[in-house]
């Protein structure tokens, strides 16, 4: 049990990617504090854990709302004295056009996966540095590194994030490890529930890696302290690789790509 009695808080914890990271942090014996919107959802996934004898607590919370996130911060500490590790999960993506996105749904999308995860974080970054040995941990995307179209806000949150947190990095040196994980493509619900017109039902990020495996490979990687990590297939691994050599070259690539 790598992450015994560690105090580890996640966001977006009611399906996907935070759901398998719950549930492998209880397995490695973690007290794990599971937060969204959906208060059955996250009841759903804390009466699977594996450890049932280990507590776990299930703390309610809407990212988009990020002015009252501090408020949240307070009462999530409550629950177990401190926390130990936050994971930055909680997000939306888009599978849209620019020209058919409105204004709204863009701020949406930067609201939550920017703003509510800078938020969060601020708030919980005294008692991180005031304690030591605190780990944030972000689940931002390989497009924080890549570009593709029908995800411009999308992009623009991620390439936000990735900024955000490789900056707050070399701010807090060796007081809080920060790390940044991009996933790849996840076979998750994140198409069906993303800001779309285009949407394909039939396509559900399906063919990507199976979250229980995402899981079992970031808790690695957290437990190692890395800073950057990539987890998911070859052609998004290559996709950032070329982008950083040509970024012309990348778009030429990119531009007549099937994206799903």
């Amino acid at each position: 049990m790598i992450f015994k009695d560690k105090i580890v808080w996640i966001t977006g914890a009611s399906s996907g990617i935070g759901e398998a990271l719950a549930k492998a942090f209880n397995k490695e014996g973690a007290k794990v504090i599971l937060s969204a919107r959906n208060t059955l959802e996250l009841k759903r996934v804390q009466e699977s854990f594996i450890n049932q004898h280990i507590p776990s607590a299930i703390l309610p919370l809407d990212i988009q709302k990020y002015l009252e996130l501090p408020k949240e911060v307070v009462k999530a500490i409550a629950l177990f004295g401190k926390i130990d590790i936050l994971i930055n999960n909680a997000g939306i993506s888009q599978r849209e056009l620019a020209v058919d996105t409105p204004f709204e749904e863009d701020l949406k999308i930067i609201e939550i996966d920017l703003l509510g995860t800078i938020a969060i974080t601020k708030a919980l970054l005294p008692h991180f540095i005031k304690n030591g040995n605190s780990q944030i941990v972000v689940i931002s995307s390989v497009m924080g590194k890549i570009n593709t179209k029908y995800r411009t806000a999308y992009a623009a949150a991620k390439h936000g994030t990735v900024g955000y947190f490789e900056s707050l990095r070399l701010e807090l040196g060796n007081k809080v490890n920060v790390c940044n994980i991009m996933p790849g493509f996840i076979a998750t619900n994140i198409v069906k529930n993303a800001v779309s017109k285009t949407y394909n039902p039939n396509n559900q990020n399906a063919a990507g890696m199976k979250p229980d495996e995402f899981a079992e490979i970031a808790l690695k990687a957290i437990h190692a302290k890395k800073k950057n990590v990539y987890i998911g297939g070859m052609k998004e691994q290559f996709a950032m690789i070329l982008k950083r050599i040509s970024p012309s070259l990348f778009d030429w690539f990119i531009k007549d790509l099937k994206v799903v």
